[in-house]
């Protein structure tokens, strides 16, 4: 049963906000239609099929209709659990792919022979831009020479070592900075995003689960940080895992926290992109404007609208790239009439997504990776 589906007054707020519906203007393409078709599904009025399938699939979960809704949907976990019925209907492609990256053992291996892919096709592109590199981090650090003003773990996730790894580093130079012990349990694994989002409710629930177990293994906790905000979606407001979720740049912002960074000046232009999961879901786009701007000499220049989805969706960048492209257009095209140094971006398959449509030459990277390099050590 779907009782949260009831919330839905099919008001039509949200069709402006979708960006699915403005691309075909198929009602069955916005979030009511997709609320009707999934309470269809569970009433039995309908059966799953292709059709169905595609409908719930075309989704991209950029998740702006639930940030506007006036009856506080929660469409997100309605749509996993639409997708879970119809996940026999599914593309193979899709379950096979999300399978797959949320298991570091095999997508490490296959990053590597589709770094021998032309980067003609999708997943040439992805393979290109990922890193071969695995390094292996800690399970424990401590602020060198000072006490601890608190405990966090820091969450990895499944794909964090093959593209974020970068903003991994540069996540734990900022919490030791700023005085946290930070702990990175061995055994946490992906958060169950892509299997969700694929229709694989049991498998999502597992990997929850281990982390769960991990991240308790590791002692009291302040909270649990993340850095792509794609897994922070997921991760916000589980109630199984020891302590409560906080995106990184959220916890960094922190007044008390600001206080102890300082950062030298950097003459250059950002062009900052924030992502649909961080405006829509986490709600700490502010947090991540006010710790770049703390960066003296900085120019700022926020691309896309607020809340708007690129495109990259995750997999979508891959599974359906004629879409993703379209919404991907006008942001490149307003960084390439840019030209900035800098491009950043809190989510992973954002960042590359972007870089991948992009001329400009700019540097891609998290806004974590900046402020690391600006940082000044104590």
């Amino acid at each position: 049963m779907v009782p949260e589906a009831a919330q839905c007054v099919k008001c039509g707020l949200c069709l402006a906000e979708c960006p699915t519906y403005a691309l075909t203007g198929n009602e069955a393409q916005s979030p009511r239609g997709r609320i009707t078709l999934i309470q269809a599904l569970d009433a039995g009025q309908l059966r799953p099929d292709g059709h169905g399938a595609e409908i719930l699939d075309s989704c991209l979960l950029c998740r702006r209709c639930e940030a506007i809704c006036p009856s506080a949907v929660p469409f997100g976990s309605l749509m996993d659990r639409g997708r879970s019925m119809v996940r026999a209907k599914l593309p193979l492609g899709e379950r096979l792919l999300s399978t797959l990256l949320s298991r570091p053992g095999l997508s490490r291996p296959l990053v590597g022979l589709g770094k021998l892919l032309p980067r003609a096709i999708p997943a040439g592109r992805l393979a290109a831009q990922a890193s071969s590199a695995h390094r292996k981090p800690r399970t424990l650090y401590r602020p060198e020479g000072r006490e601890a003003v608190g405990r966090v773990g820091l969450f990895t996730g499944c794909t964090g070592s093959l593209l974020d790894s970068d903003a991994l580093d540069a996540a734990l130079v900022l919490l030791l900075q700023a005085g946290y012990e930070v702990a990175v349990p061995a055994g946490q694994g992906c958060c169950g995003a892509l299997e969700a989002h694929a229709g694989n409710d049991g498998r999502a629930r597992r990997l929850m689960e281990a982390n769960r177990a991990a991240f308790d293994a590791a002692g009291p906790l302040e909270a649990i940080v993340s850095i792509a905000t794609g897994c922070g979606a997921h991760l916000h407001g589980q109630a199984s895992l020891p302590a409560r979720h906080e995106d990184v740049c959220g916890l960094l912002a922190r007044e008390e926290v600001l206080a102890r960074l300082r950062f030298r000046p950097a003459r250059a232009t950002v062009a900052v992109h924030l992502p649909c999961s961080l405006v829509n879901v986490l709600k700490t786009e502010q947090a991540v404007l006010s710790l770049l701007e703390r960066v003296p000499d900085l120019q700022l220049r926020e691309i896309g609208r607020r809340g708007a989805c690129c495109g990259a969706a995750g997999t979508a960048a891959m599974l359906r790239p004629r879409l993703a492209k379209k919404l991907r257009q006008p942001l490149v095209e307003e960084i390439e009439a840019m030209q900035p140094d800098m491009v950043v971006s809190s989510n992973p398959s954002c960042r590359l997504h972007l870089a991948d449509g992009d001329g400009s030459g700019a540097a891609y990277v998290h806004p974590l990776v900046l402020l690391a390099q600006q940082l000044v050590r104590e």
